[in-house]
């Protein structure tokens, strides 16, 4: 379920693009920003994370093939969401 402002738009958007939304839990997120951390330093937000969490999802379900190339948009920065989420660095 989509939270915070706009968030349903942009579900909307997707869905009336054809495109495929999915849902992942915090703990994958979580998971996706402490691994991409400590394994290759990236700075990455909570929705950069999702979007890395999300490719074993793809694969799973054939939306994408090992293989392809996929670019995942880093759109904030960890920088605010650092009191709630320093534990995970």
């Amino acid at each position: 379920m989509p939270g915070g402002v706009g968030h349903f738009k942009v579900l909307s958007i997707v869905r009336e693009s054809g495109g495929t939304a999915i849902g992942l839990t915090e703990d994958e997120i979580n998971s996706a920003l402490s691994t991409v951390w400590k394994d290759k330093g990236w700075w990455v937000c909570p929705e950069g994370a999702a979007c890395l969490a999300a490719i074993p999802h793809l694969l799973e379900d054939g939306l994408i093939q090992a293989g392809d190339n996929v670019v995942a948009f880093n759109t904030g920065s960890l920088e605010k969401y650092l009191p709630d989420l320093r534990h995970l660095l």
